[in-house]
């Protein structure tokens, strides 16, 4: 890269299809990525669907919504009517690079705008696309067809890019495997200096939700969608309290399309007055859930990275977590947590009771062992490898 360019800061564009005021997985990321990117001396426009009403909002000249419409299966993300408006916006501002996190129509708007523009053009993949299709279909057959399919897709997507980036070796594994060469590792970043044990306030958080003194809190965290599979995680609190392991207490945060569902299973497991579904949880109170709880449970088998095990993590939280997709490359049994049979809620709540009730100085290590992992996963480290990938672009 010129060495002038690199002294005086980038100027990357992230397209994307959901961002503020959304809140989940690919818009911490992008945050969490952009706030390191600018403390760098960087600049990071965003370019995004939306509404008017967040175009309203936005006071920030370095972030661009277009109108747009939600997508059925997936609300959160929404399809722009105009995506290709985002060009202008872009040359306007002046971009080095343009880093699409969207496969849906800012995606396409990315491709546009590199091809247009004469930029480099580097991709990140979020979610789990196939996994998700197939589970919308209604037969056998029709989840392998939506499995290859949306595979395809995806390999026709990227092939354009001159670099893809996965947060995990599993996820990247799979992308070479269906077809995307040029896949490399950028885990996304936890903040470590946000989420860290000790942070104030974990009382009141107790208090707030109920769990009463001498009492255990597992908590849940992230949103409320059928892959998350949280209805293992009620029937393994109804395994618990029908084996004689009572005493804890079960938090559910966010919100989603799933709720009501949950809600309805915990009443019918007979366990709803030792869970509290909280709703919708601010960013900046967080870390104060996760300092509140003993542990953090997780049964998706959906998570292309994990990342609100890694915060648990940071805060010096063991997880528990479903053996599946990329959640084995940061839960590793008995040294920062446990893994459990996907779907099985006895063995579940078999780990889940192994980590409440172990002597304290092994839970103590536990503990110190999650921050140490998580501390692998800083947004620091994880944007020096992001800026290679850049640099690698620019170079070319």
């Amino acid at each position: 890269m010129n060495p002038i360019k690199k002294a005086l800061g980038m100027k990357i564009g992230f397209f994307t299809d959901t961002y503020l005021p959304n809140v989940d997985g690919v818009v911490n990321s992008i945050i969490s990525f952009r706030g390191e990117l600018q403390k760098r001396g960087h600049k990071v426009s965003i370019y995004s669907s939306g509404d008017g009403a967040a175009a309203k909002r936005n006071t920030d000249p370095l972030v661009h919504y277009y109108d747009s419409f939600s997508f059925p299966l997936y609300p959160q993300y929404k399809v722009a009517y105009f995506p290709f408006a985002a060009k202008s916006d872009a040359a306007g501002d002046g971009l080095d690079v343009v880093h699409c996190h969207a496969m849906a129509s800012m995606g396409l708007a990315a491709i546009q705008a590199s091809k247009d523009l004469g930029l480099p053009l580097v991709g990140t993949f979020h979610t789990l696309l196939p996994q998700a299709a197939a589970a919308y279909a209604r037969s056998a057959w029709t989840k392998r067809l939506a499995w290859r399919v949306t595979w395809r897709a995806i390999k026709l997507f990227y092939r354009p890019f001159q670099t893809v980036t996965a947060p995990t070796q599993v996820i990247r594994a799979l992308l070479q495997e269906h077809g995307v060469r040029n896949a490399v590792v950028v885990p996304n970043g936890v903040d470590t200096r946000k989420f860290r044990p000790g942070i104030g306030g974990a009382a009141g958080v107790r208090r707030k939700l109920g769990v009463k003194p001498g009492e255990k809190m597992v908590l849940v965290a992230g949103r409320l969608s059928f892959e998350k599979n949280v209805d293992v995680l009620l029937e393994a609190a109804r395994l618990m309290r029908e084996g004689g392991k009572g005493g804890f207490k079960l938090v559910i945060t966010g919100d989603g399309p799933a709720r009501a569902l949950y809600e309805k299973a915990a009443r019918e497991k007979k366990v709803a007055d030792i869970v509290t579904f909280t709703g919708f949880v601010p960013g900046r109170d967080l870390p104060k859930y996760y300092s509140a709880c003993d542990l953090l449970a997780t049964a998706s088998t959906f998570e292309t990275q994990g990342l609100s095990v890694l915060e648990a993590m940071a805060c010096g939280k063991p997880a528990v977590a479903a053996n599946a997709m990329a959640l084995p490359e940061t839960v590793m049994d008995d040294h920062n947590g446990f893994l459990f049979k996907p779907f099985d809620a006895a063995e579940c709540a078999e780990k889940i009771t192994e980590t409440l009730c172990m002597p304290k100085k092994r839970f103590s290590k536990l503990c110190s062992n999650a921050r140490k992992t998580a501390e692998e996963y800083s947004i620091s480290r994880s944007t020096d490898r992001l800026l290679k990938v850049y640099e690698h672009a620019l170079g070319e």
